[in-house]
């Protein structure tokens, strides 16, 4: 089989999306800023319930080959957590000092 012929099933081909906002869409900085907080909430959320669900599961617990999934996803989620932590206090810190001068 060659690579040409794997196609995903929902797939949407040869359609192009603008995703440039339109100039008359003004959106402010502080909706921006709770825009991408509340996506990144949601999307930590949804990741810290599916490795609870995974880590209480005891068919999953007792398999080598799931555990090694789960600490894998724990060890994703640390690093998605410890970014985002970073950035923010990286942002404030910009923002600060832009106030101070």
């Amino acid at each position: 089989m060659s690579i040409a012929t794997i196609v995903p099933e929902n797939a949407v081909i040869g359609q192009a999306v603008n995703i440039r906002p339109m100039e008359t869409d003004i959106v402010s900085l502080d909706d921006r800023l709770l825009q991408a907080f509340s996506g990144s909430a949601i999307a930590t959320a949804v990741d810290k319930q599916t490795i609870t669900n995974r880590i209480e599961d005891p068919n999953l617990v007792t398999d080598p080959k799931e555990l090694a999934i789960s600490q894998e996803m724990i060890s994703d989620y640390n690093l998605y957590v410890s970014m985002v932590s970073t950035l923010t206090r990286k942002g404030v810190g910009a923002v600060e000092t832009l106030l101070r001068s």
